[in-house]
């Protein structure tokens, strides 16, 4: 990992959809992360593995809409076992 990477979250839950991905909780507090919707992130799992996914940031379609706005983040392509609660989920912040 070097020095310019951020943590946008620590895993606390999975929701699978199907031919999608999985989407992950906490949810991401739009005021808190202004970046790239769609990036590669790196997932590091409590048992100390490391691998690379396809992160999207979106806002969910609700009704009635949030009281605050966040965004949901899918990994494209994995299972739950993929991302195990605990998972940390870091953003590449190099230029």
């Amino acid at each position: 990992m070097k020095q310019t990477d951020s943590k946008l979250l620590t895993v606390e839950d999975t929701f699978l959809v199907e031919g999608r991905g999985i989407i992950v909780a906490p949810k991401i507090p739009i005021e808190s992360y202004g970046g790239q919707r769609s990036r590669v992130v790196t997932l590091r799992t409590p048992d100390g593995g490391e691998r690379k996914a396809s992160a999207t940031l979106d806002v969910p379609f609700v009704s009635p809409p949030p009281l605050a706005d966040y965004y949901l983040c899918l990994l494209a392509g994995l299972t739950e076992a993929d991302v195990p609660i605990g998972t940390e989920i870091w953003l590449d912040e190099s230029p």
